[in-house]
């Protein structure tokens, strides 16, 4: 069953069953201005969950970072270490991007834009998982879970 959501709200939530999820696809892009924005893949749709599978976050301008990628998870309440591989910053301001989230059964496999973009192993079980949230400065297109 693949359900569509055409031009969500943002911050966007939605519940779903991740015994057959297994592509997420994300189209949107950043304002002008945007300092970040995060998708996450987590158990209950709060803002501040206990238990975080996988988090991207698109840092344009934010902290001490610019123009970096950071993927984390959370355990139990606790964050994990950051994680900011060497990958190029595929996103630019006001412009279109599509993030495909393939689910594997050790890692989360993300592509951009069709390009293979990174890796994450999982730390925490998917099947534990049951909310995609996105939020931040983000204009959500589309969100699709298949």
């Amino acid at each position: 069953m693949v359900r569509t959501h055409n031009n969500p709200e943002v911050p966007f939530v939605s519940f779903m069953d991740t015994d057959w999820i297994q592509k997420i696809t994300i189209k949107g892009r950043a304002p002008a201005g945007a300092s970040r924005f995060t998708l996450f893949l987590q158990r209950g749709a709060e803002s501040e969950p206990d238990e975080v599978a996988f988090v991207l976050d698109v840092r344009f301008n934010y902290g001490a970072n610019t123009n970096k990628i950071v993927t984390n998870c959370k355990i139990e309440g606790v964050w994990q270490t950051e994680e900011a591989g060497e990958c190029p910053f595929p996103f630019n301001y006001e412009e279109n991007f599509k993030i495909k989230i393939i689910v594997e059964d050790d890692y989360f496999r993300v592509k951009v834009n069709d390009e293979e973009f990174l890796e994450y192993g999982q730390k925490l079980s998917m099947k534990s998982i049951n909310c995609l949230r996105i939020e931040n400065d983000v204009i959500l297109e589309k969100v699709k879970l298949e």
